[in-house]
């Protein structure tokens, strides 16, 4: 379970960080500017996020085939 939360670690932390912002956001001063620039930043770090979790599985998988 350890290994699971270390790879999407960056995507659960960019999710809390848009809500974060989000909330900030709509208590100081609101603006649809900043929540879009938000969700943006934050589904390019998720997206980065599972590229990298597709790539590294896909490498592991293909280890343990050359191995066996």
């Amino acid at each position: 379970m350890k290994k699971i939360f270390s790879q999407w670690k960056f995507s659960y932390i960019a999710i809390l960080v848009f809500i974060g912002g989000i909330i900030g956001n709509l208590i100081v001063s609101p603006d649809l500017t900043y929540i879009l620039g938000a969700l943006s930043g934050s589904l390019l770090l998720v997206v980065i996020n599972l590229i990298y979790v597709i790539y590294t599985n896909r490498k592991l998988k293909s280890k343990k085939n050359t191995n066996t």
